[in-house]
């Protein structure tokens, strides 16, 4: 019963998400009819996705390749700051790889929103990114962007679910304990720095996509004006033929 109830919940995420509503509460309804009252209520507690989120859940069903291959990236990258031990070239080179896995789901997200009838403005296609990036970066965040079932954006985790932080083990000498300081305040540096290339990364992104934006909406005003004009010299020839 339980796999059954698992498969149909994975059946809402996956609708148009103008369905969403309805259908839960469809089988919400049938499952209380049913006799069972706690499936029923989980049912009916599933709140409809925001717009990126049902855009991210549809690349969890329909880009499963490109999915895994963000999670890929980001458990790379996670590992390289927990350890430490990866220089600069590799860590630059694991942040390109979930950059770019980022880039390609997002433009592939968009594509899906307007084959659903949604715009996808920049607001929305930011909202995936920062999702998208924001998963990549913990197993939790990546286990629910293979999911497909997030209902809201995710937002970046903290360093200590980042790094996956453990207690330290007990100190022996004096010398040992300032040597882990030492390495734990070098590990922390990585991740506030990781953390900010990030932020500047997606930063990017959203000004490319702006400009991409711009550009289109530019380049739809010069044929605008283009149809004008051959239309005012049809007129005007119109007009000297009456002459």
């Amino acid at each position: 019963m339980a796999r059954a109830l698992e498969a149909e919940i994975d059946v809402l995420f996956a609708l148009p998400l103008a369905e969403f509503t309805a259908a839960r509460n469809e089988l919400a309804k049938r499952l209380a009819k049913e006799g069972d009252a706690e499936a029923a209520t989980q049912v009916r507690e599933l709140a409809k996705p925001t717009v990126p989120a049902w855009a991210v859940n549809q690349l969890a069903r329909r880009e499963r390749a490109l999915v895994e291959r963000l999670t890929e990236s980001g458990e790379a990258l996670q590992q390289q700051v927990l350890k430490g031990t990866s220089g600069a070239s590799a860590l630059r080179a694991a942040q390109q790889g979930e950059r770019q896995a980022v880039r390609d789901l997002v433009r592939r997200a968009g594509k899906l929103l307007e084959e659903a009838g949604h715009r996808p403005s920049s607001q929305i296609v930011e909202r995936i990114s920062s999702t998208l990036a924001a998963g990549a970066q913990t197993a939790a965040g990546r286990e629910a962007l293979r999911g497909g079932r997030l209902s809201a954006e995710l937002e970046p985790a903290g360093f200590e679910a980042l790094a996956g932080m453990a207690s330290p083990a007990p100190r022996v000498r004096d010398e040992l304990a300032d040597a882990r300081r030492a390495k734990e305040d070098r590990k922390q540096e990585r991740r506030r720095l990781a953390d900010a290339v990030r932020e500047l990364e997606r930063k990017a992104d959203a000004a490319e996509r702006e400009a991409d934006g711009a550009e289109r909406d530019a380049a739809k005003a010069r044929a605008s004006a283009e149809q004008a004009r051959r239309a005012a010299d049809a007129a005007a020839k119109s007009l000297a033929g009456l002459d």
